[in-house]
Protein backbone atom coordinates (compact mmCIF):
# COMPACT_ATOMS: atom_id res chain seq x y z
CA UNK A 1 0.00 0.00 0.00
CA UNK A 2 1.41 3.33 -0.94
CA UNK A 3 0.60 6.44 0.58
CA UNK A 4 0.25 10.00 -0.61
CA UNK A 5 1.89 13.19 1.13
CA UNK A 6 -0.97 14.83 1.71
CA UNK A 7 -3.54 12.37 3.02
CA UNK A 8 -2.45 12.17 7.00
CA UNK A 9 -3.43 15.88 6.53
CA UNK A 10 -6.32 15.48 4.99
CA UNK A 11 -7.63 13.20 7.40
CA UNK A 12 -6.41 15.32 10.47
CA UNK A 13 -8.78 18.47 8.57
CA UNK A 14 -11.88 15.93 8.23
CA UNK A 15 -11.78 14.68 12.09
CA UNK A 16 -11.50 18.15 12.78
CA UNK A 17 -14.90 18.79 10.82
CA UNK A 18 -16.52 16.09 11.92
CA UNK A 19 -15.99 16.79 15.64
CA UNK A 20 -17.67 20.04 14.90
CA UNK A 21 -20.69 18.62 13.50
CA UNK A 22 -20.73 16.30 16.57
CA UNK A 23 -20.67 19.03 18.26
CA UNK A 24 -23.57 20.63 16.73
CA UNK A 25 -25.29 17.69 16.88
CA UNK A 26 -25.71 18.11 20.69
CA UNK A 27 -27.46 20.79 20.13
CA UNK A 28 -29.83 19.54 17.42
CA UNK A 29 -31.70 16.57 16.93
CA UNK A 30 -32.67 16.64 13.59
CA UNK A 31 -28.45 17.15 13.11
CA UNK A 32 -27.80 14.56 14.96
CA UNK A 33 -30.68 12.46 13.20
CA UNK A 34 -29.58 13.19 9.94
CA UNK A 35 -25.71 12.55 10.15
CA UNK A 36 -24.09 9.11 10.12
CA UNK A 37 -20.45 9.99 10.26
CA UNK A 38 -17.26 10.14 8.49
CA UNK A 39 -15.60 7.77 5.80
CA UNK A 40 -12.49 8.91 3.90
CA UNK A 41 -11.85 5.67 1.76
CA UNK A 42 -13.52 2.97 0.64
CA UNK A 43 -10.60 0.86 -0.34
CA UNK A 44 -6.67 0.75 0.18
CA UNK A 45 -4.78 3.44 -0.59
CA UNK A 46 -2.65 3.24 -4.34
CA UNK A 47 -0.57 5.26 -6.04
CA UNK A 48 -1.27 5.50 -9.66
CA UNK A 49 -4.48 3.74 -9.34
CA UNK A 50 -5.39 2.28 -13.00
CA UNK A 51 -9.11 3.51 -11.27
CA UNK A 52 -10.33 6.54 -8.98
CA UNK A 53 -13.79 5.78 -7.82
CA UNK A 54 -15.67 9.26 -6.11
CA UNK A 55 -18.98 9.34 -5.05
CA UNK A 56 -21.41 11.93 -3.74
CA UNK A 57 -21.22 11.14 0.02
CA UNK A 58 -21.03 7.88 1.87
CA UNK A 59 -24.81 6.47 2.76
CA UNK A 60 -25.60 5.27 6.09
CA UNK A 61 -24.67 1.70 5.27
CA UNK A 62 -22.58 1.74 8.34
CA UNK A 63 -25.26 3.18 10.75
CA UNK A 64 -27.60 0.60 9.88
CA UNK A 65 -24.80 -2.39 9.94
CA UNK A 66 -23.31 -0.97 13.08
CA UNK A 67 -25.84 0.48 15.14
CA UNK A 68 -23.29 3.88 15.40
CA UNK A 69 -21.93 6.47 13.12
CA UNK A 70 -18.73 5.80 11.05
CA UNK A 71 -15.71 7.60 12.14
CA UNK A 72 -13.10 6.03 9.74
CA UNK A 73 -9.82 8.02 8.57
CA UNK A 74 -7.64 5.29 7.73
CA UNK A 75 -7.84 3.35 4.58
CA UNK A 76 -9.37 -0.19 4.02
CA UNK A 77 -7.77 -3.54 2.99
CA UNK A 78 -9.84 -4.06 0.38
CA UNK A 79 -12.36 -2.05 -2.15
CA UNK A 80 -15.45 -2.17 -0.30
CA UNK A 81 -17.77 -3.90 -2.85
CA UNK A 82 -15.59 -6.89 -2.07
CA UNK A 83 -16.27 -6.84 2.10
CA UNK A 84 -19.69 -6.36 1.37
CA UNK A 85 -22.93 -7.17 -0.47
CA UNK A 86 -24.97 -4.40 -1.18
CA UNK A 87 -27.01 -3.13 -4.70
CA UNK A 88 -24.34 -0.46 -5.91
CA UNK A 89 -21.61 -2.77 -5.32
CA UNK A 90 -23.27 -5.49 -7.35
CA UNK A 91 -24.00 -3.32 -10.23
CA UNK A 92 -20.92 -1.64 -10.29
CA UNK A 93 -18.33 -5.40 -10.16
CA UNK A 94 -21.23 -6.51 -13.00
CA UNK A 95 -20.60 -3.18 -15.02
CA UNK A 96 -16.76 -3.49 -15.04
CA UNK A 97 -16.56 -7.56 -15.19
CA UNK A 98 -18.76 -7.18 -18.40
CA UNK A 99 -16.61 -4.43 -19.86
CA UNK A 100 -13.49 -6.76 -19.19
CA UNK A 101 -12.20 -4.79 -16.67
CA UNK A 102 -13.02 -6.37 -12.85
CA UNK A 103 -9.47 -6.89 -12.41
CA UNK A 104 -8.86 -3.12 -12.27
CA UNK A 105 -11.48 -2.72 -10.22
CA UNK A 106 -10.66 -5.05 -7.33
CA UNK A 107 -7.21 -4.54 -7.26
CA UNK A 108 -6.00 -1.28 -8.89
CA UNK A 109 -8.83 0.55 -7.59
CA UNK A 110 -9.26 4.16 -5.44
CA UNK A 111 -13.06 4.51 -3.96
CA UNK A 112 -13.50 7.65 -2.29
CA UNK A 113 -16.00 10.36 -2.18
CA UNK A 114 -16.88 14.56 -2.80
CA UNK A 115 -18.07 14.67 0.26
CA UNK A 116 -16.83 12.67 3.65
CA UNK A 117 -19.94 13.29 5.46
CA UNK A 118 -22.37 10.14 5.59
CA UNK A 119 -26.15 10.62 5.28
CA UNK A 120 -29.15 8.33 4.25
CA UNK A 121 -28.99 10.47 1.45
CA UNK A 122 -27.96 13.39 -1.19
CA UNK A 123 -31.55 15.10 0.22
CA UNK A 124 -30.44 14.65 3.58
CA UNK A 125 -27.35 15.49 3.18
CA UNK A 126 -28.39 18.86 1.58
CA UNK A 127 -30.48 19.31 4.68
CA UNK A 128 -27.71 18.74 6.99
CA UNK A 129 -25.84 21.43 5.49
CA UNK A 130 -28.48 23.75 5.89
CA UNK A 131 -28.57 22.87 9.66
CA UNK A 132 -25.00 23.27 10.60
CA UNK A 133 -23.45 26.65 11.56
CA UNK A 134 -22.97 28.81 8.04
CA UNK A 135 -19.49 29.12 8.50
CA UNK A 136 -18.94 25.42 9.00
CA UNK A 137 -21.50 24.07 6.06
CA UNK A 138 -18.81 27.02 4.03
CA UNK A 139 -15.55 25.22 5.37
CA UNK A 140 -16.78 22.07 4.42
CA UNK A 141 -18.09 22.72 0.59
CA UNK A 142 -15.08 24.55 0.53
CA UNK A 143 -12.67 21.53 1.79
CA UNK A 144 -14.41 19.04 -0.22
CA UNK A 145 -13.35 20.81 -3.45
CA UNK A 146 -9.75 21.01 -2.00
CA UNK A 147 -9.42 17.77 -0.39
CA UNK A 148 -10.40 16.31 -3.97
CA UNK A 149 -8.40 18.56 -6.11
CA UNK A 150 -5.30 17.36 -3.66
CA UNK A 151 -6.46 13.57 -4.15
CA UNK A 152 -6.90 13.54 -7.46
CA UNK A 153 -3.48 15.48 -7.97
CA UNK A 154 -1.41 13.17 -5.45
CA UNK A 155 -2.98 9.45 -6.63
CA UNK A 156 -2.31 10.54 -10.05
CA UNK A 157 -5.09 8.02 -11.28
CA UNK A 158 -4.88 6.99 -15.00
CA UNK A 159 -8.65 7.76 -14.81
CA UNK A 160 -11.88 8.81 -12.73
CA UNK A 161 -14.87 7.41 -12.46
CA UNK A 162 -17.33 9.59 -10.79
CA UNK A 163 -20.36 7.39 -9.68
CA UNK A 164 -23.54 9.80 -10.92
CA UNK A 165 -24.05 12.88 -12.25
CA UNK A 166 -24.07 14.97 -9.21
CA UNK A 167 -20.48 13.20 -8.07
CA UNK A 168 -19.22 13.97 -12.21
CA UNK A 169 -20.74 17.71 -11.33
CA UNK A 170 -18.65 18.66 -8.33
CA UNK A 171 -15.68 16.95 -10.23
CA UNK A 172 -15.81 18.89 -13.24
CA UNK A 173 -16.06 22.41 -11.54
CA UNK A 174 -12.32 21.60 -10.73
CA UNK A 175 -11.31 21.18 -14.02
CA UNK A 176 -12.07 24.22 -15.87
CA UNK A 177 -9.97 22.96 -19.28
CA UNK A 178 -12.19 20.22 -20.35
CA UNK A 179 -10.75 18.25 -23.38
CA UNK A 180 -13.22 15.87 -25.64
CA UNK A 181 -16.37 16.89 -23.67
CA UNK A 182 -19.22 14.47 -24.36
CA UNK A 183 -22.45 14.27 -22.74
CA UNK A 184 -25.29 11.55 -23.60
CA UNK A 185 -28.41 10.40 -21.66
CA UNK A 186 -26.33 8.05 -19.65
CA UNK A 187 -22.50 9.14 -19.47
CA UNK A 188 -20.84 12.47 -19.95
CA UNK A 189 -17.21 12.38 -19.94
CA UNK A 190 -13.83 14.93 -20.15
CA UNK A 191 -10.17 14.48 -20.48
CA UNK A 192 -8.16 16.42 -18.08
CA UNK A 193 -5.47 18.63 -19.47
CA UNK A 194 -2.99 16.09 -18.04
CA UNK A 195 -4.58 13.46 -19.83
CA UNK A 196 -6.49 11.91 -17.27
CA UNK A 197 -10.56 10.63 -18.28
CA UNK A 198 -12.97 11.39 -16.17
CA UNK A 199 -16.28 9.92 -17.03
CA UNK A 200 -19.67 10.07 -14.84
CA UNK A 201 -22.53 7.63 -15.45
CA UNK A 202 -26.51 8.34 -14.59
CA UNK A 203 -27.87 6.69 -11.20
CA UNK A 204 -30.95 7.00 -8.97
CA UNK A 205 -30.24 5.91 -5.34
CA UNK A 206 -28.53 2.37 -6.04
CA UNK A 207 -29.55 1.97 -9.71
CA UNK A 208 -26.99 2.27 -12.48
CA UNK A 209 -29.32 3.59 -15.27
CA UNK A 210 -28.20 2.82 -19.20
CA UNK A 211 -25.35 -0.21 -18.25
CA UNK A 212 -24.98 -0.59 -22.25
CA UNK A 213 -23.25 2.75 -22.67
CA UNK A 214 -21.75 2.55 -19.49
CA UNK A 215 -19.92 -0.73 -20.13
CA UNK A 216 -19.26 0.44 -24.15
CA UNK A 217 -17.94 4.13 -22.07
CA UNK A 218 -15.46 2.33 -19.66
CA UNK A 219 -14.32 -0.16 -22.37
CA UNK A 220 -13.35 3.04 -24.38
CA UNK A 221 -11.86 4.81 -21.49
CA UNK A 222 -9.07 2.12 -21.39
CA UNK A 223 -8.01 3.18 -24.82
CA UNK A 224 -7.83 6.67 -24.25
CA UNK A 225 -6.53 7.33 -20.67
CA UNK A 226 -3.12 8.19 -20.13
CA UNK A 227 -0.41 5.41 -19.74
Amino acid sequence: MTSIPNYSEISEEALFLHKQILIAAEGNAEIKSLYKGCQLLFSPLIHKPKILLIGFNPGGGYFKHHGFIAENFEPMQALEYYLNKHSLGEQTKDLFRKAGREEDLKHHCVKTNFYFWATDNVADFNKLMLLLPDELSKKIFHQARVWTRQMIDGLQPKMIVAEGFKAYEEIAVLFPQKLQEESSESVRSFMTPEGVKVLGYKRNQGSIIGKEEIISAINNMGSTAKI
